[in-house]
């Protein structure tokens, strides 16, 4: 008898292991869609983020430990698709087979916000991000970068990332890329113009806010502000009085113009105050502009004001006379569209 009820049970394992084998290629997922595993998260939290795609959690559960996945999670962004089996979840899950993600790098003023972006699109806190950040500059050693200059290695585009990059493999992204763009071609331009590339840049960052992303018109600004810059005039670029105050007043200000009382201020960035390129960027700018600095349009003009006709653009004149009548054509359109 007790051979016979020993035999039983492992004729019912044996079916058990048969039905469990052969209902993990069943579908089961209900709909396509996408799951994020995040670092350190078990198999609980796993199966909460599953469980709006698939119709039989329970059998995806015992599918699962079976083929114990619980102690081989790994983090990240996961494609569900329609009529899965619970073998596909887990093949995929188990293998690491990542979508990746757009990871948008913006004009952001500082590295602060630069950090708030970045950890709204991988698997990391903004804490973590500007520690990584921080930590780079320390091992450099160099003292010419700190949380103002080291903006210059991050370029504005959007890169396809893995969810699960983590803040140290950003960063290294982030410079990969400054340095690709920063090729001898860009360098030897730099030279050229007897600038550094964190000169070119900075100035990069005052065209990028001044202009539109129009080349040409870009190309103007940057010339219009290198020919001040050679006559040893301050630039006056309205973007660095608005750095300026919102250093001192708080980043969450809305800004629509500059007013005058604003020029006065002794901050380094502003520019009405002092003379030649703020200290550091203050925007990540695009690589439009970067390039706009590097080939600046051939022209003698110091004197532009924002043409109100034309949003982004400018009036361009070397007669002073001419420059404040524009400049009051300007702020004359101000105050009719109410602009404050």
């Amino acid at each position: 008898m007790k051979k016979l009820n020993l035999l039983l049970v492992i004729i019912c394992s044996f079916a058990f292991v048969g039905c469990t084998f052969i209902d993990g290629f069943k579908g089961n997922a209900t709909k396509d869609g996408a799951i994020y595993i995040s670092r350190g998260a078990n198999f609980e939290q796993v199966l909460d983020s599953l469980k709006p795609y698939l119709k039989d959690v329970n059998l995806f559960k015992q599918y699962a430990e079976d083929a114990d996945y619980p102690a081989t999670i790994k983090s990240g962004k996961y494609k569900i698709s329609k009529s899965d089996s619970n073998r596909d979840i887990i093949d995929r899950l188990q293998g690491g087979e990542q979508e990746e993600v757009k990871l948008r790098i913006k004009n952001e003023p500082t590295i602060y916000h630069l950090a708030g972006s970045v950890s709204k699109q991988i698997d990391a806190d903004s804490i973590e991000v500007l520690t990584a950040i921080r930590d780079w500059v320390k091992e450099k050693n160099d003292s010419t970068l700190n949380d103002e200059t080291v903006k210059q290695y991050f370029i504005p585009e959007t890169y396809f990332v893995y969810w699960g990059l983590t803040p140290d493999k950003f960063m290294e992204k982030m410079v990969a890329q400054h340095d690709k763009i920063w090729n001898a071609d860009r360098l030897a331009k730099a030279k050229a113009l007897n600038m550094t590339p964190l000169q070119v840049v900075t100035l990069a960052s005052i065209v990028q806010l001044e202009s539109s992303d129009n080349m040409e018109e870009q190309q103007k600004v940057a010339r219009a502000y290198m020919n001040r810059l050679a006559k040893d005039m301050r630039l006056e670029a309205d973007p660095t009085s608005i750095y300026a105050y919102k250093m001192e007043n708080g980043w969450d200000q809305k800004v629509q113009r500059v007013y005058k009382k604003w020029t006065w201020s002794s901050n380094a960035y502003n520019t009405y105050r002092n003379k030649g390129l703020p200290p550091a960027p203050i925007c990540l700018p695009n690589l439009g502009a970067i390039d706009a600095v590097l080939s600046p349009a051939n022209h003698d003009f110091i004197f532009f004001v924002a043409d109100p006709a034309k949003p982004g653009y400018h009036v361009y004149t070397n007669d002073y006379q001419e420059h404040l009548k524009n400049a009051e054509k300007y702020r004359t359109w101000l105050k009719e569209n109410n602009i404050k």
